[in-house]
């Protein structure tokens, strides 16, 4: 009678409460739209993976199954139907616009989906970063700050990347590598905070200095793994009021920490 599922990943709507979306591991999208502990809806089957509401217009919600399945909805989640793009990861990362409108998404190496009208149609365009060094993109993270800025890891074995693309949305974007200078492992996630000189970035690895930090917008990191055990870090996010705290999603669960210092930072488990 046990009923458990592996939840990849969460979105929450922007204005009604009690309202999530959730990706499950070969378990569907499934929807929680009700006070308290209850039961979900399945509203779309085979693999729950990332998935978004347009943070703006919230008629228009998104999911993913494996690889570049996107499950779109354009009537608050009434119907769904699915939009493919060929390339990606099995657990592929994409991250959402929401003031330009536009997905970008995990293609194949060396490159970028920009998916030009995603609460419309399926235009998509193959972007090639040389910067990416021929690397598969393993995160993705659009600024909510700079227009048509996207952050993407790229990762091949232990080798990775971190590159901030401008002008994303253009014919002629430019590229600029941030890596962490030290950073080894599996890049799983990037992420602001209240602007774009605060990032943290974040390694999936045994072995590897798993959580760094910047305050100058990646050209210089700080390793702030501090008390942490050793175990992958799979995601981060600011506290809302301060650059200086941070949640961190682990291989045991979550921590968080009051002051982001460097080697001496104190994480607690929550």
């Amino acid at each position: 009678g046990l009923r458990i599922k592996q939840f990849y990943s969460v979105a929450i709507h922007p204005t009604v409460t009690n309202w999530l979306m959730a990706g499950a591991q070969d378990n569907g999208m499934h929807r929680l739209n009700h006070v308290g502990l209850d039961s979900s809806i399945e509203f779309y089957g085979g693999d729950g993976m990332f998935c978004a509401f347009d943070q703006n217009e919230p008629q228009f919600q998104f999911g993913a199954a494996f690889n570049n399945n996107i499950r779109r909805s354009t009537n608050g989640g009434v119907t769904w139907g699915n939009v493919a793009f060929t390339g990606g990861r099995f657990v592929s990362p994409w991250d959402y616009d929401n003031v330009g409108n536009r997905m970008y998404l995990c293609s194949g190496n060396g490159n970028y989906i920009r998916w030009d009208n995603p609460q419309t149609g399926t235009t998509s365009t193959t972007v090639t970063i040389a910067d990416f060094g021929g690397l598969q993109v393993s995160a993705v993270h659009v600024s909510p700050y700079t227009a048509d800025r996207v952050y993407f890891g790229t990762n091949s074995g232990a080798t990775s990347r971190l590159v901030r693309v401008d002008a994303a949305a253009s014919a002629t974007p430019t590229s600029t590598i941030i890596t962490p200078t030290g950073a080894t492992g599996f890049l799983n996630c990037v992420v602001t905070g209240s602007n774009d000189q605060n990032l943290l970035a974040c390694y999936t690895n045994f072995g590897v200095n798993n959580v760094w930090r910047s305050t100058d917008g990646g050209t210089t990191w700080t390793a702030c793994d501090g008390n942490l055990p050793d175990m992958p870090v799979r995601w981060a996010l600011f506290h809302p009021d301060s650059d200086n705290k941070a949640y961190i999603a682990t291989a045991t669960g979550v921590w968080e920490t009051d002051l982001l210092n460097g080697a001496s930072t104190v994480w607690a488990a929550n």
